[in-house]
């Protein structure tokens, strides 16, 4: 029976050039570095199918994500961290040779594509097949730079970007053409990645430590860190473990996720109001709250374990009152609330309404 999902290449671009004017020692130890942060941040929802010389190929169940907003901070972040460990080097670096010098001429681009395939196994490995799985390798040939003049990208097939529903979490998506021989004319759309960096490197982070909580609850929860971020970032499904009667969102400005989105939660006569502060994906979102007539600013931080995640949520003292029963009836309602996190998420997990590969 065949499966349905993504198909993802990270390619870096410059590779050839850059391996071809530099010193091979140099080069491979550079290329290496940024193939190796790549593949640590490869995690779920992600399969890596193979490799390349100088690209990743993995694919994505349709069933291994939830929502289509983490899936693109997904990609996102691929690119964030090849930029960061490139301008890492670029500044630590005082060698002068024509490797270290050439390093910015490196770059990564992404071709993503949705379809049907079949897995089959060759002794130890498992291949994919199926039309749709060769598509991305030929998404690689394209125009978008002479065209676009966008050097860093994700480019979508059309039939990616509508099961992503990517207009709405993409301000400034580019149409795009190509034709390719036996796939014909294939209109996408491109994602410009660099744009993501800057703004990532200018953001101003609101983030509360441990020591510095108040109070706080740290749950160990045995699922991956980038599905466990879809449920506690998601209104219907944080109200379903932490027992709300309702959640939804409430800043009008639909779209992603992000600074400034604002939330309404309710239990019974109990009403929360929450506005994203900070928002780090997959691995912490800060809220400033509201909710019994005392306000205070929360970051839930989640930390990979070995076989697991590290759930931590760390609160501020309230600025109207602090007394110790508002901080035991504050501490009570998170520890109860976050320890049904584990649970709900089993439920969803065993009645196969998300799977982990």
């Amino acid at each position: 029976m065949a499966n349905k999902g993504f198909f993802i290449i990270t390619d870096i671009s410059g590779y050839t050039e850059y391996l071809t004017s530099s010193e091979l020692d140099h080069a491979h130890e550079i290329l290496q570095s940024l193939f190796d942060a790549q593949l640590q941040a490869v995690k779920h929802p992600f399969m890596i199918s193979g490799f390349r010389g100088d690209a990743i190929f993995m694919y994505v169940p349709e069933t291994n994500f939830v929502q289509s907003q983490s899936l693109l901070e997904a990609l996102e972040n691929f690119y964030i961290v090849f930029a960061e460990t490139l301008q890492q080097m670029q500044f630590n670096t005082t060698c002068t040779c024509r490797a270290c010098k050439n390093m910015g001429i490196l770059d990564l681009k992404m071709c993503i594509h949705y379809g049907e395939y079949l897995i089959q196994k060759l002794g130890d490995r498992e291949e994919l097949l199926g039309a749709d799985v060769i598509v991305p390798h030929r998404m690689l040939k394209n125009h978008v730079i002479e065209q676009t003049g966008i050097k860093s990208y994700a480019l979508f097939s059309d039939i990616a970007a509508g099961k992503l529903n990517l207009p709405e979490f993409c301000e400034n998506i580019v149409p795009h053409r190509e034709s390719y021989e036996y796939l014909g004319d294939m209109p996408m759309c491109v994602h410009d990645l660099r744009s993501i960096w800057e703004a990532y490197i200018e953001k101003k982070r609101r983030f509360i430590a441990e020591q510095e909580a108040w109070i706080k609850c740290e749950v160990e929860v045995p699922f991956p860190a980038a599905l466990i971020w879809e449920y506690l970032t998601k209104p219907d499904l944080e109200a379903g473990f932490l027992g709300y009667d309702y959640a939804e969102r409430v800043d009008g400005a639909g779209g992603r996720v992000r600074e400034g989105s604002g939330f309404h939660c309710a239990h019974g006569n109990v009403h929360i109001y929450s506005k994203v502060l900070d928002w780090k994906p997959f691995e912490y979102y800060t809220l400033e709250q509201s909710a019994l007539g005392i306000s205070y600013i929360a970051t839930r931080r989640l930390t990979p374990l070995e076989h697991g995640t590290s759930v931590g949520v760390y609160v501020t003292m309230p600025r109207e009152n602090s007394s110790n029963e508002v901080r035991q009836m504050l501490q009570s309602a998170i520890d109860s609330g976050f320890a049904g996190l584990g649970p709900y998420m089993e439920h969803d997990i065993t009645g196969g309404k998300v799977t982990l590969s």
